[in-house]
């Protein structure tokens, strides 16, 4: 036995020697930023080292798996000549300790501790009620028990008893309590655990120098499990104020490290996306030849055009519909610096980093559609947004400082005011009946006409005066043979490729405001319409 333990250690010896290969030197580096791109990610580490003249190896330990080997970029201040860059995989060394992870050590600690002082306090208390049950006899044979010794000794039976097993029940609770939070703590531990136990990637250096010096080193790499996407918040306080503009990024990575306290900066470009230009090549084209082909024969010549335009490189099918589309964009990517040191996770779950806010002019102005809905909405119309560098995001929409809802946004379709719906107002109330005595139908030699007439009514409840976008629509015939005529609009605004009619009113407090549209449709007795 002691021979195979003396094998053993001189195994690990080897092992290690092997591994170490002649003399590391692990440097103690740091993160210090994170450049996160809309799909990628630069990360750059800094390390200080006092080296002795000659070869040297140098070792960047507990890298993210994933790195992109040509990405590898090394710089040294100092009297030193860097002869070799490699990366290797580290199956060995599992992840430091991190603060997260030792905090949370701690706490089970201490709750662990705690739970055993109460199940101390409890079992004194189990044991005082043996010892007061024990001991029921009261007086003796040659001595009698007088009725008020016995009262004060039930009186203190009941009181002390019920104290006891009240206190019992309030440390079972407790217990129970910590129990649950020592369970989640460890089920923490168990999940941040995993990533300790993740292999590490390694970048060994072979550095020259000709004597002992100082090295100030900067490695910089690219991994692709990281990114980014715009969000924004629009909020609006009320009608007589600019509306501002949040822009935020959710930043996620799951490169296996860990983000902590470092200085994070967001850049709109796509790290995965070539700088290199394209370039058109000649496009040949010529007859085709036309073989006779029998019956039997035809799903081979099928087949073997299907692998001649498979090995075509041209025909190589994009990763996802979203390498079809174009975006044209006229200028060069935007990169924003927080002022902050963020702390992000490697958990692929979007960490939210606020980025600049901007104030808006806004125009603002009440809309209704009362065939649709009769509640009037106030729309915030935001001009003067297209010079802030937005890329296409969702939007949280926030007046009077509560939620409203969300929408999105889009640059590059999108127009130089952006309509946002801020939500309804119940203090403008708007009503859309048809006029019976003045809808009917006529029946005329060859032809029907059916006229119908509607009237829309709005009454501003408000303290102040409001302007209200109100639309409604006619049909649209899709035939020469139906005739649809506008007969009366009140003043409203009339597009005939649309069908729709709009009033733009505005409503002084308490006023209420009708309008009327009157439009026929005639169309051939014997034919029926649809959708009418």
């Amino acid at each position: 036995m002691a021979k195979l333990i003396r094998w053993s250690a001189v195994f690990l010896m080897v092992f290690s020697s092997f591994y170490a290969a002649n003399d590391e030197i692990t440097l103690s580096s740091k993160l210090m930023s994170v450049k996160v791109f809309l799909r990628g990610a630069e990360l750059q580490h800094t390390a200080n080292i006092k080296l002795e003249s000659g070869l040297n190896e140098l070792v960047f330990s507990g890298l993210p798996i994933g790195i992109d080997q040509s990405s590898i970029q090394v710089t040294a201040e100092g009297n030193a000549v860097i002869l070799s860059v490699a990366q290797r995989t580290n199956y060995l060394k599992a992840q430091q300790r991190t603060e997260q992870v030792q905090l949370l050590e701690d706490s089970l600690k201490i709750l662990k501790y705690n739970i055993g002082r109460m199940t101390i306090e409890k079992e004194v208390l189990s044991s005082e009620t043996d010892l007061i049950l024990s001991n029921k006899i009261i007086g003796g044979k040659e001595k009698g028990v007088t009725v008020s010794d016995l009262k004060a000794m039930d009186s203190f039976f009941k009181e002390r008893l019920t104290v006891i097993k009240n206190s019992i029940l309030d440390i079972d609770l407790k217990i129970e309590l910590v129990q649950k939070e020592i369970k989640r703590i460890e089920d923490q531990l168990d999940e941040l655990n995993k990533k300790r136990n993740i292999p590490v990637n390694e970048i060994v250096l072979t550095v020259s120098t000709k004597t002992a010096t100082t090295l100030n080193m900067q490695l910089s790499y690219m991994i692709y499990d990281a990114g980014w996407t715009p969000s924004y918040d629009i909020r609006v306080t009320d009608i007589e104020h600019p509306s501002k503009l949040t822009y935020k990024a959710d930043v996620w990575q799951n490169s296996g490290i860990d983000w902590l306290n470092t200085k994070i900066i967001l850049s709109t470009r796509d790290a995965r996306q070539g700088g290199t230009k394209p370039e058109l090549y000649p496009w040949f084209i010529d007859f085709a030849e036309e073989y006779p082909v029998t019956y039997g024969a035809k799903h081979e010549a099928l087949r073997k055009t299907m692998e001649v335009t498979a090995m075509a490189p041209e025909s190589m099918e994009a990763e996802t519909m979203a390498d079809y589309m174009v975006v044209n964009q006229n200028q060069l990517a935007v990169e924003f610096v927080p002022d902050i040191k963020y702390s992000i996770p490697s958990d692929r779950k979007p960490h939210t980093v606020m980025l600049h806010e901007y104030e808006l002019p806004a125009r603002y102005e009440y809309y209704c559609v009362p065939k649709l809905d009769r509640d009037a909405f106030l729309v915030a119309y935001l001009s003067d947004w297209g010079e802030f560098n937005l890329l296409p995001g969702k939007v949280n929409i926030y007046f009077e400082n509560s939620f409203v809802g969300n929408t999105s946004i889009n640059p590059y379709v999108s127009k130089d005011t952006l309509a946002v719906s801020l939500g309804r107002d119940k203090n403008i109330v708007v009503t859309r009946d048809m006029l019976k005595d003045f809808t009917e139908d006529k029946f005329l030699s060859s032809d029907v006409e059916r006229i119908f007439s509607y009237e829309i009514s709005i009454r501003n409840n408000k303290a102040e005066k409001v302007q209200i976008l109100v639309e409604d629509q006619l049909p649209i015939s899709q035939n020469e043979d139906i005739e649809v005529k506008l007969i009366d609009k009140s003043g409203a605004a009339y597009d005939k490729d649309t069908g729709k009619i709009r009033w733009i009113l505005e409503i002084d407090p308490s006023q209420v405001v009708k309008k009327k549209f009157v439009f026929s449709v005639r169309y051939p007795k014997d034919r029926n319409i649809s959708n009418l």
